[in-house]
């Protein structure tokens, strides 16, 4: 893997865009962090919401079957998810709503995953089920969609610049005589995509992290919901009010490490920068809450106390543990954007 990014930097005049790192080393189709790991799970790097606790799926399925309410209850609609990592969410949104027919009839379920080592062990857990696999959200059946990802936006490139002496620079990657990987400032001397140098106000140090990838994708999703009707739902660790600091983080078994070190075999996030992916958006409607108001919404605390009157002192005890982690741990780090044109 080390080999290829340092011929993508020979390539490039000796340096490359943190977002051109980030796109290799997590889906080159060969050496891919996300290409050929199982990074979820205790024996992974990271564990997702959906992996602690089932709470988290079935308040997601209160969600969605709210909004196709909303959305006058058509007799067909593809419900989408983008990133579906080891498929326990989907898992747990099936076994909720297949107790209602006329909803679960509706339903043709679509998953898009680029990862073929993810695709095959959701097609494992969800045998027998009728499920169509995407790697692209382009060949969706035009009907009305409702769209949901969690920890996806997270783990798209990110481009970073930075504010220096009345100038902007952008961090670009490079390579040392012992082919080591450092970040190196370029002075930025025109406008690049997605980011103004015109911008004023920036104080020395200042960061500011665009992704265009995560833009590029909701404007695709806001084309087909404005074209088809429907809603997406898309759940984060990030922010609405920048801190103007850097964000890129790398993860390796549950640990933080260097995102230029062991290439290829650790994740790599950065913090959603939700008020961008929101300014992004045209023509649907979007508000932004933290997880914790939006599990509590949509009824995470009764599910809850449901599930802890049948249960032993130890169940209740998890229980607990785990719808807490949910709403107060994760509870205003997470963000949820929630689209709607119905």
């Amino acid at each position: 893997m080390l080999t290829y990014i340092h011929e993508l930097i020979d390539k490039s005049q000796g340096s490359i865009s943190i977002s051109d790192f980030i796109s290799a080393a997590l889906y080159h189709k060969e050496y891919g962090y996300y290409m050929n790991k199982l990074p979820l799970g205790k024996d992974g790097d990271f564990i997702t919401a959906p992996e602690i606790s089932q709470l988290f799926g079935e308040t997601i399925a209160v969600w969605i079957m709210n909004t196709w309410e909303k959305l006058g209850k058509p007799s067909k609609f593809s419900l989408v998810e983008l990133g579906p990592g080891k498929g326990t969410l989907i898992h747990d949104i099936i076994r909720v709503t297949k107790k209602y027919s006329c909803f679960f009839s509706s339903m043709n379920i679509h998953l898009v995953e680029i990862s073929p080592l993810l695709q095959k062990i959701q097609k494992e857990k969800l045998k027998g089920l009728d499920i169509n696999w995407h790697t692209d959200v382009d060949n969706l059946p035009n009907q009305p969609t409702i769209f949901f990802a969690n920890e996806l936006f997270d783990a798209l490139p990110i481009d970073q610049f930075i504010y220096r002496d009345e100038q902007w620079y952008e961090n670009r990657v490079i390579k040392q005589d012992d082919g080591s990987l450092s970040l190196s400032l370029q002075c930025l001397t025109r406008p690049k995509t997605g980011f103004q140098t015109g911008m004023t106000g920036g104080f020395n140090g200042a960061v500011v992290e665009v992704c265009l990838a995560g833009i590029e994708i909701l404007k695709k999703l806001e084309n087909k919901i404005v074209n088809n009707g429907g809603a997406a739902l898309i759940i984060d660790y990030g922010y609405v009010y920048p801190e103007y600091k850097s964000t890129l983080q790398s993860i390796r078994q549950h640990k933080y490490t260097n995102f230029l070190e062991n290439v290829g075999n650790s994740d790599i996030t950065a913090l959603v920068n939700f008020q961008s992916l929101k300014d992004s958006l045209r023509h649907v409607n979007c508000e932004i809450l933290t997880q914790r108001e939006f599990l509590h919404l949509f009824g995470i605390k009764e599910r809850a106390q449901a599930l802890m009157k049948n249960a032993s002192n130890e169940q209740k005890n998890k229980i607990f543990s785990e719808f807490l982690r949910l709403t107060e741990n994760m509870g205003t780090l997470f963000k949820v954007m929630l689209i709607h044109h119905l």
